[in-house]
């Protein structure tokens, strides 16, 4: 798997991941800061960037 292959992936599991937890974040009306820290956590933990 070349470098462009692993990155996409990896975004594609922080973006999957993000998504989810967002979804839950806003059924159990989790603040929006807390949320905002925790969507970068996951950025960060699978080493990509995430344009909004």
């Amino acid at each position: 798997m070349n470098e462009l292959d692993s990155y996409n992936s990896k975004l594609s599991q922080a973006r999957g991941l993000a998504s989810q937890l967002g979804m839950f974040a806003e059924e159990n009306d989790i603040p929006k800061d807390l949320w905002d820290l925790l969507e970068t956590t996951i950025y960060d933990f699978y080493q990509v960037s995430h344009d909004r």
